[in-house]
């Protein structure tokens, strides 16, 4: 038999190809994170569905006594425990829907991942069932006003961002994040993606979160719900 030399085709859904690059990436431009960071979450159990790299899932061993950080991407999570090893935090592979845990989180937190997910209704209902009586949902995405932006659309957007780029951070940094923008790995990324508008976003979030709270952040919504006490 011989060996094709045929390359393999690669998911652009997929981050394993690009983890180490992403996880650079996301931590020169991470606004997310800092609106996260600006509501001192505190607690006993927390879990990040869909955790990446684990920036947010180590932030919030700050105040959580365990955190559970899950995600498909073996990439990842191998960044993740060897970036932001921490006693509180256990990175798992697993996908959000794959976490069935008895005793329930204090915090339930996904941010950005569940545009990738098949079913939306269904990990919508199953991670509420994993906040415990009294407990906390705190789920941000990206919203847009047309489900897959042009590609063009983020090329000009990198353009207009090399200039505050340059302003905040080295001209080393700064160059390597526009290459990254303009990469066809992260292109190719993002014409994968498919997005909810605001107002979807609220509708279809809403039917399974009634009462919840909704804040629009620049190119994402979040959304916080609070579930009863028993």
């Amino acid at each position: 038999m011989t060996k094709s030399t045929k390359p393999l085709k690669v998911d652009p859904r997929s981050f394993d190809s690009f983890a180490g690059d992403y996880d650079r990436f996301a931590g020169m431009c991470d606004p997310l994170g800092e609106w996260l960071a600006g509501l001192e979450l505190s607690g006993g159990r927390a879990l990040d569905a869909g955790c990446g790299s684990g920036r947010h899932a180590f932030a919030l061993a700050a105040g959580y006594d365990e955190v559970v950080a899950v995600d498909l991407s073996a990439p990842l999570i191998e960044v993740a425990r060897m970036r932001r090893p921490h006693e509180r935090v256990r990175y798992d592979i697993a996908s959000l829907t794959d976490v069935h845990d008895a005793a329930g989180f204090d915090l339930v937190l996904s941010m950005t991942t569940l545009h990738h997910v098949d079913d939306l209704p269904a990990a919508l209902v199953h991670l509420k069932s994993q906040v415990r009586p009294g407990g906390r949902i705190i789920l941000v995405d990206n919203t847009a006003d047309r489900p897959t932006p042009a590609r063009r659309a983020y090329v000009i957007g990198a353009v207009r961002e090399l200039r505050e780029d340059l302003r905040r951070l080295s001209a080393r940094d700064a160059w390597w994040l526009y290459r990254f923008r303009t990469g066809s790995a992260w292109l190719d990324h993002l014409m994968s993606d498919r997005y909810l508008s605001r107002s979807q976003y609220r509708r279809r979030y809403g039917r399974v979160f009634p009462g919840a709270e909704f804040t629009d952040l620049d190119f994402a919504t979040a959304m916080r719900w609070t579930r009863p006490k028993d």
